[in-house]
């Protein structure tokens, strides 16, 4: 938690909303991102219009980053 903290502060995001599934899941590796955005969207967190960034880092300094606009589709 306390890295995620400190990059959300220096990149200037301190009004935004992070989500994590760590403390619940443990380290699921490339499995977080997904996760943890189910997570959040089952939660009610997400609302239509939403910015949500997806961002991950793993070994060797991978890293991916996207910016999306959430809008959930309804199925039924």
């Amino acid at each position: 938690g306390v890295m995620l903290n400190d990059i959300v502060e220096s990149v200037h995001l301190g009004a935004a909303t992070t989500h994590r599934t760590l403390e619940n899941f443990g380290n699921v590796g490339s499995e977080s991102v997904p996760v943890t955005l189910d997570q959040a969207n089952r939660s009610g967190a997400l609302r239509d219009g939403d910015l949500v960034m997806l961002a991950a880092f793993g070994g060797g300094m991978s890293l991916g980053v996207s910016l999306l606009r959430w809008y959930p589709t309804t199925v039924g």
